[in-house]
């Protein structure tokens, strides 16, 4: 018994055995054997009495008359008895008594053999009476047995008690130190879950903190777990030491029990496996408190766990969010921004081209004026044709600064739409470097989004550069058309002119021939008429430089000018046939350039200095 309880730890249970009967030595298991034969006699004499006399349950043997019973007809002569009789008659039988009593026997003959028999043996005697003596020596044996048998008892229990008692502080001790682990341990976790509570935005935050929570978390959780462990094998290794206490206690009382001989040893045997029992139910009921309470403490322990798990996955969602929030209005707000807008580079080169427009503007406009400044009859085909190269040189320099500008200008707002797209693709890597959410969820958040703010300022800008480029366009066509027009012009005024010169130079022909033949026939005339008083009257009349005043303005084509000097000079002498075609030639003369005049708009400047000389 010691080894096999020594071997599990658990106690050896035994069944409950009589009353004890204390017998002479000389005649005991002869006594024992008679008993058994006796008591089996007499259990069979009783069954077969009730084998031999058995009765119908709840009935009485009776004959029946049947000529008798048929004259009462349906109701039998004691039911017949039963209507005839009189109320409260004390000579009739009650049916209601009778029906109890037959109700009462019909139960007991229901019982089984087994309980009639287990009856019986009760009924037997339990006590043998002993042999009797003339000395009393055994009774005093018996007393003295009984009496150390049971002060050993009583140590026995004594000595458990004081097991339990020195037992009690192995389990208190285990449990006030974890309960003030834990305490310890969940002030240590609440301040530093409330540290981050306390900041509303958890901007400042990032993935590295909430890592470092939750492996803070999971580094408590372990702790708790790793002494909870700690206290189910204390208190296990308590209760293992206390069976072997006991274990110990149980043979050394064993063997005391069995020395003094109050008991056989089988009865000492069954005693001892009796209390070996009630304290196995012990410690097997201590062994159950034990892994309940393992149990309740990881329990409440996994609810701790989620609890705060649910509050820091909480906690972790509204940084998610918060920092989402944060990245796209960041972003709108570069969007929207000053620099984006309207950029500084794009400004700088519209301000360039202005400048440089201004100054090609300038130097066309001087060319322009280059020609204006001239009178139209020193110009040739071959130097307008030159003048008008030169002007279509500054308009295609013109026309190349601006393709050129606008090159430069729709290269710089390429650089801000590339700066808007390298700055999403920023916002994008925060929200995979942050953990914040996966590379699939950042194209969710940032297509529908940030690509159509993109979308938005790329079209604003594309308006902007088609709207210069269709005025550019516009303004290059004005200038071409102008200058092609001013050009033709130009042209037109030569052919007039050209046709002009040659008239003029016809009638200059026709009037030197003319001039010719006055001349010979003034000499023709001269050689009739006597010289001298012509050139007297010439000499008198004060008019020596007339000759060589029309000389001088035949020979520059101011032919008009003469003619009004010969009137001046004397009223007798226009009636002279070469003065006569020199007025008419004059006239024609006026007569050409005043439908010159009105053919040609008069818009250019040199046709107004013209004019404003008074030439004709």
């Amino acid at each position: 018994m010691c080894k096999s309880s020594k071997s599990s730890h658990v106690l050896p249970i035994t069944t409950t055995v009589g009353v004890a009967r204390v017998l002479p030595s000389g005649k005991v298991y002869r006594q024992i054997f008679d008993d058994e034969i006796n008591l089996v006699h007499a259990l069979g004499r009783a069954r077969s009495k009730i084998t031999q006399h058995k009765v119908l349950p709840g009935k009485i043997p009776l004959v029946r008359d049947l000529e008798k019973r048929a004259s009462y007809g349906f109701l039998s002569e004691r039911q017949q008895m039963w209507i005839e009789a009189m109320p409260n008659d004390q000579l009739t039988e009650n049916p209601v008594q009778y029906k109890e009593a037959m109700t009462l026997a019909h139960v007991k003959a229901k019982e089984s053999e087994s309980v009639i028999a287990a009856r019986e043996v009760r009924g037997l005697a339990d006590v043998i009476v002993p042999e009797k003596r003339t000395s009393n020596i055994v009774a005093r044996i018996y007393e003295n047995k009984k009496l150390c048998y049971e002060e050993i008892v009583a140590q026995f229990r004594q000595e458990l008690a004081s097991i339990g008692k020195e037992m009690e502080e192995c389990y208190v001790k285990p449990g006030k130190l974890l309960l003030t682990q834990l305490q310890e341990s969940d002030e240590a976790f609440e301040s530093y879950f409330h540290a981050s509570e306390n900041d509303v935005t958890l901007i400042s935050y990032t993935i590295e903190d909430f890592e470092k929570m939750w492996a803070f978390f999971f580094q408590d959780t372990q702790q708790r777990r790793q002494w909870i462990r700690e206290l189910d094998d204390a208190l296990r290794q308590a209760e293992v030491y206390r069976a072997e206490r006991i274990t110990f206690v149980l043979s050394k009382y064993t063997k005391m029990l069995e020395d003094t001989a109050y008991h056989l040893s089988s009865d000492v045997h069954r005693f001892v496996h009796k209390e070996a029992m009630m304290i196995n139910q012990a410690i097997l009921a201590n062994r159950k408190a034990i892994s309940k309470l393992f149990l309740n403490l990881m329990e409440a322990d996994l609810q701790r766990d989620s609890f705060y798990r649910y509050q820091l996955e909480e906690r972790k969602e509204i940084w998610k969010a918060v920092q989402k929030k944060h990245i796209v209005s960041s972003f709108r707000e570069f969007m929207e921004s000053e620099r984006i807008q309207n950029p500084s580079s794009v400004n700088v080169e519209v301000e360039s081209m202005l400048e440089d427009q201004r100054s090609l503007a300038q130097k066309r406009n001087e060319h322009l004026l280059s020609l204006g400044s001239l009178l139209p009859l020193k110009h040739t085909k071959a130097e307008i044709n030159e003048w008008y190269e030169a002007l279509v040189e500054l308009n295609k320099r013109i026309d190349t600064h601006n393709v050129q500008s606008m090159m430069r200008i729709r290269l710089q707002y390429e650089k801000v739409c590339q700066e808007c797209l390298e700055k999403l693709q920023e916002c994008k890597q925060n929200l995979i470097d942050l953990k914040i959410c996966t590379p699939k969820e950042a194209e969710k958040i940032v297509n529908p989004n940030f690509y159509q703010l993109i979308g938005k300022l790329q079209l604003q800008f594309e308006i902007k550069i088609d709207k210069m480029d269709a005025d550019l366009e516009h303004l290059v066509k004005i200038s071409e058309i102008n200058c092609r027009h001013l050009y033709q012009y130009f042209q037109d005024v030569l052919a007039i002119f050209d046709f002009h010169q040659q008239k003029l130079s016809q009638q200059d022909n026709n009037l030197q021939k003319a001039l010719n033949d006055c001349r010979v026939k003034h000499e023709n005339m001269n050689k009739v008429r006597a010289l001298v008083p012509v050139w007297g009257w010439v000499r008198l009349s004060g008019r020596k430089h007339c000759k060589l005043l029309l000389l001088f303005f035949c020979k520059h084509y101011r032919i008009w000018i003469l003619g009004i000097a010969l009137e001046r000079t004397s009223r007798d002498q226009v009636s002279c046939p070469p003065f006569s075609f020199l007025r008419s030639f004059r006239s024609n003369l006026k007569n050409s350039l005043e439908d010159a005049d009105r053919c040609l708009p008069c818009s250019l400047p040199f046709l107004k200095d013209a004019k404003r000389t008074k030439l004709f």
